[in-house]
């Protein structure tokens, strides 16, 4: 969202209307031409990595909003389907809270970083012996590791 409007109040129903970004006048075009190609790189790297994901027997498929375990349906959440996502895509790296925040609430979540902490226990247990695979590091954040 491009705007003339600067105030907290009109930047954060902008979020609560679903845009992605909010860009206030006056801004740089050099600015701007970054946070557009940061969109398309989150955007695009679904579409390059592919819809469907496979780490150590947890299979997600991105458009069918579906996950298997070893060909058992599991039910997630809308933010924990979200979370494992991201663990998946960025499986083997240390994720930040701040990070994990960042990519998976998309910087409209205005709480403590601890309910990152909520999710993720909450979906190690929806994936049983497969909830292993993500490590806590502590001080630090999250990491999904293979077996």
């Amino acid at each position: 969202m491009l705007t003339a409007r600067s105030d907290e109040k009109d930047e954060l129903q902008g979020f609560e209307l679903g845009v992605d970004e909010y860009i206030s006048k006056p801004f740089s075009p050099k600015i701007l031409v970054a946070r557009v190609e940061a969109i398309l790189r989150r955007t695009q790297k679904g579409e390059a990595g592919g819809e469907i994901l496979e780490v150590g027997g947890i299979h997600l498929d991105k458009a069918a909003h579906i996950v298997e375990i070893d060909g058992q349906s599991v039910d997630l959440s809308y933010k924990e389907f979200e979370l494992l996502a991201y663990f998946m895509e960025n499986r083997g790296i240390a994720l930040s809270r701040e990070k994990i925040l960042n990519n998976v609430w998309n910087y409209d979540y205005f709480g403590d970083a601890r309910t990152i902490d909520t999710h993720v226990k909450k979906l190690r247990s929806k994936l049983g012996q497969k909830g292993d695979l993500i490590k806590t590091i502590w001080g630090m954040g999250y990491k999904l590791e293979e077996e």
